[in-house]
This record gives C-alpha cells, structure tokens and sequence, in this order.
C-alpha cells in the first residue's frame, strides 16, 4: 500500500493499492509498479509503505433477537423487551459447525457478559472540573404522558439495579428520549449547559488509520456493545 497525496487537497493523503515493490534501492527507497494503470513506477520511501494482507471476506453478525420495530411512542417502553443472553446470540449461517461451537462455548464461558441487566463498575471514577462557574440547574422539557411514564419506569429500574442513586447536588439537566428500532428507549441526558463550562481533560486520541494498521494481520475481529447507557447529549 501507497500512502499518496490527494489530488483536491494536496496536504492530506489517503493509502491506495496494493501494488507491487519493483525494486528495492538501498535500505529506505523502494521502486513501485502500477500493473493496473499506466503510471511508470515511481520510487518511494518506506515510510509512505505498508503491507497489504489479503484475505477471504466474511462478515458474521452476532445480534440479540427483539421484537418488531415500532414508532415511539407506541408499544411504550419493554413491551417486547427480551431478557438478554447467551441463548438469545444470533450466529450467522456462514459460520461451519465446529466454529459455532467455538463460539458457543467461548459465549458460555463469558455468560455474565451477555445480559440485558446493566451493571456497574466502580474500578475507576470520573470527576468533572467546571473551575468558578455556579451550579446550573436547567428546566425539565414538557413531555407527553408516554414519554414520562417511560422516564419514571427508566429511572426506578436504574434505581433498583443500582446504577445511580438521588441526588441533592445543586446542579441538574434534562433527560432526552430517543427510540430504537425494537420499540425500546435511549434514555440520554442533555449536558449542553454542563459542557460550556467545564474545563476540557484533553488526551490525545489516537489515529483511526494507525488502529486499522494493527489490525492487518487479524483473523477474527469482533466488537461489543453495551446493554444500555445513560447518553450524553452534547
């Protein structure tokens, strides 16, 4: 792979190809063939080189079964709420016999992982610098009979599972509402207001080219979602 400048912008640059390493012309400089195109090969640096790894695409989807999709705010909030687990994974078809059962196995060993409870993790705590700036309490939106019902039966189940706990802080936000597809809610919280005055904890992210880099060489890739969130609403 070619990390080549853009033709409309000439300060930033995407990787093209594969194409192929000619000749190699001391220990930093390579010379590059385009077998696809007309280009005469041209010599570049190592640094503006990668490897490319090919290998046979297969994408497999794991989701948790649900009901049908409903608009908010009908089918008002758990109606088809499943209970969540290791026998509600969705294995795709494309998957051979032996690597279900991999699978299979490798979710039973993780079993409490897969659980439409949300749990709580109390390794690392988070405070929110807001510097002089005075407690802003912001006024709950109106909001119809449905989506309030959903509110106070959101917030008594996040009670009951401990997840969060009454508060007397002088500080307060609003609550937002969104659908999803199986008829649920995503409860979010509207920080705008706490945002403009907090003091920023600036980490450096790292680059999503330089991530995709390491994966290069992966045989299985898989991702995981949490059960549920209380949103930040920027």
């Amino acid at each position: 792979m070619v990390l080549k400048a853009l033709q409309a912008h000439k300060m930033e640059a995407s990787w093209e190809g594969p194409f192929t390493v000619q000749e190699r012309l001391g220990a930093v400089n390579c010379v590059i063939a385009f077998p696809t195109s007309n280009r005469k090969p041209k010599v570049y640096h190592i640094n503006s080189l990668k490897p490319f790894y090919s290998r046979e695409l297969k994408v497999c989807q794991f989701t948790a079964q649900g009901g049908d999709d409903a608009e908010w705010p009908e089918g008002v909030y758990y109606e088809g709420k499943c209970a969540g687990g290791v026998e509600e994974v969705n294995l795709s078809m494309t998957l051979g016999r032996m690597q279900r059962q991999q699978i299979q196995e490798l979710c039973a060993s993780y079993e409490p992982t897969f659980s439409a409870t949300p749990g709580l993790t109390e390794r690392a705590y988070h405070s929110i610098d807001t510097g002089n700036a005075h407690p802003i309490r912001v006024q709950p939106y109106r909001v119809s009979p449905q989506s309030k019902t959903a509110i106070e039966r959101e917030i008594q189940d996040m009670l009951q599972m401990g997840v969060i706990r009454p508060s007397e802080s002088a500080w307060a936000s609003l609550v937002v509402l969104f659908p999803k597809p199986d008829g649920e809610i995503h409860f979010c919280v509207d920080y705008r207001r706490l945002n403009a005055v907090t003091c920023p904890d600036n980490y450096p992210m790292p680059r999503t080219d330089e991530l995709l880099e390491k994966l290069g060489q992966a045989q299985f890739i898989s991702t995981l979602d949490l059960t549920k969130g209380t949103g930040r609403y920027r």
